[in-house]
């Protein structure tokens, strides 16, 4: 059974995000603002998109790039880069990827969002988003952690 809601989940994902990105939905907002509607911002649109996900501009980074010589760049999220997620309950996943260069005193690397890898996926039961990868997302720490049995993560939930 986890298999067919897996499936169906995967093409759910595939199409719900229609190659838009949240920058083209502002565009497209401003020029109905100039006919007198309200154009949304980049983190309204965000926010409607978020679910299950957390995000915040103070903690996240973002693969801005990476040279010849394979050094990648980490920086200030973009939001207009995030792929607009569509449907009844659509949800962003920023499936963070941990970096090799930066680690927390308790030696738990830093983690960074790849615009490559976030995808969008429907509220199905049973399937959540993978926060982090590999890892977890531990709310009260505020960021992903690899062995989240040695914090206490999931006491509140």
């Amino acid at each position: 059974m986890p298999r067919i809601v897996t499936a169906v989940a995967f093409s759910a994902i595939i199409s719900l995000s229609n190659g838009k990105l949240i920058g083209d939905v502002v565009k497209e907002g401003l020029r109905g603002a100039q006919e007198g509607h309200r154009a949304l911002s980049n983190e309204e649109i965000l926010n409607d998109m978020l679910g299950k996900e957390v995000f915040s501009f103070d903690r996240d980074e973002c693969l801005i790039g990476v040279d010849v010589n394979g050094t990648a760049t980490y920086g200030r999220c973009e939001i207009r880069r995030f792929p607009y997620c569509e449907g009844d309950t659509p949800h962003i996943c920023f499936n963070r990827v941990n970096r090799q260069d930066k680690f927390w005193p308790d030696k738990n690397p830093h983690f960074y969002i790849d615009y490559k890898r976030i995808h969008c996926y429907p509220d199905i039961e049973g399937f959540t988003c993978s926060s982090c990868s590999p890892g977890r997302w531990c709310t009260p720490e505020g960021r992903c952690i690899l062995d989240e049995n040695v914090y206490s993560c999931w006491d509140d939930e």
